[in-house]
């Protein structure tokens, strides 16, 4: 039987998710929980209804820019873990 302990790996996309729906749920309660909701996120109306058509044309590639960038952030973690892991295995001469 291997002496070496396996560890399992982090499922980033159930921690994201999660925090997503942690969000979500927080957002609601402080919406039941709030007597007056315009009184609380009253600028949130004049904000949207007052985006223009050509903002955009900036809003999208700067959303995939920032989803880039943490997909980068993301996959530069797996690999650091992924090669603590590998130097952490013993090798066969051992």
């Amino acid at each position: 039987m291997s002496e070496t302990a396996v560890r399992p790996g982090v499922r980033w996309g159930g921690i994201i998710g999660g925090a997503l729906l942690a969000l979500a749920a927080g957002a609601g309660i402080l919406l039941l929980a709030v007597p007056d909701v315009f009184a609380v996120a009253g600028w949130i109306r004049p904000l949207l209804f007052s985006l223009r058509p050509e903002w955009f044309g900036a809003v999208v590639p700067l959303t995939l820019g920032v989803l880039v960038i943490a997909l980068g952030v993301v996959w530069v973690v797996r690999r650091g873990t992924h090669a603590a892991d590998r130097e952490a295995e013993p090798t066969p001469g051992d």
